[in-house]
């Protein structure tokens, strides 16, 4: 664990062996004792904020670690996919935590670091007896969908036949009540589905995630390969091989995710 004199050294270093530009974001938050993350407020069980107004989720739980790694006061911002870019650029937030998918363009906007911290690709939720073992077990079943969705079109490649819904709840009902085989979505909004276990206790993730997108933390571009990116590097590498990730897994009653096991198995 960095405790405050430790980040100030290293902001110390980062300024005598890269400039002030790329030590910035140290800089800055060795002198505030805090340190601002961007995170999601509505994407229960990854990120949300509970009927007390408190922020509780996979994803917070992750941004307080990083906070006390640091040896800093967390300050978590909400964010939305439209603002936290811009956001981070104009230096609001120090980080981004919140979900957000690696993609080619966002490489060019955004310093993604390296390893991404989870992954969600796309997934089938169904009930343990529908007996899904394969994806071409959807071959000629109706599967549920959101319309217009892109997830749709995987569970179209192996031959279902998409029954379209306006909105999530009323695609969930359907399932409910085996109107089709399953609903094919994000495996993470899926799993977040899947963690109000009582309604839900008769039903499974059934596929192995078709896809898979990995999320990774986002720093200001120009600081990505320096001091505070490779601090943050770490961190996310002791996270999974510590198996802290996977015991958060847990906590929140998220269904067994391939790449967390991955990441745990490669770097212990």
């Amino acid at each position: 664990m960095f405790g405050r004199a430790a980040l100030f050294l290293i902001t110390l270093l980062a300024t005598a062996l890269a400039g002030p530009a790329v030590a910035q974001t140290l800089d800055r938050i060795a002198e505030k004792g805090e340190i601002t993350i961007g995170v999601t407020n509505t994407f229960r069980p990854y990120g949300y904020v509970d009927e007390t107004g408190q922020f509780l989720g996979l994803e917070i739980d992750l941004a307080n670690s990083i906070a006390e790694f640091l040896g800093v006061k967390p300050r978590l911002v909400p964010v939305a996919a439209a603002n936290r870019i811009p956001w981070l650029r104009q230096g609001r937030i120090d980080l981004i935590l919140a979900s957000m998918p690696v993609t080619e363009e966002r490489k060019s906007e955004v310093g993604l670091i390296d390893p991404p911290y989870y992954a969600s690709g796309v997934a089938v939720l169904a009930a343990a007896e529908v007996g899904l073992k394969s994806w071409r077990d959807l071959a000629n079943r109706q599967v549920c969908g959101l319309r217009n969705s892109a997830y749709n079109r995987v569970a179209e490649r192996y031959g279902a036949t998409i029954v379209p819904f306006t909105t999530s709840p009323e695609a969930e009902e359907a399932v409910l009540a085996k109107r089709c085989a399953g609903l094919v979505f994000d495996e993470a909004t899926l799993a977040g589905t899947l963690s109000q276990r009582q309604r839900w206790s008769a039903h499974t993730l059934a596929l192995v995630t078709d896809e898979p997108r990995p999320w990774a933390i986002g720093v200001p571009l120009a600081e990505r390969d320096g001091p505070f990116g490779q601090l943050i590097a770490n961190i996310v590498t002791d996270w999974h091989r510590s198996g802290m990730i996977l015991g958060l897994q847990e906590k929140w009653n998220l269904p067994a995710n391939g790449f967390l096991t991955d990441m745990n198995q490669r770097l212990r």
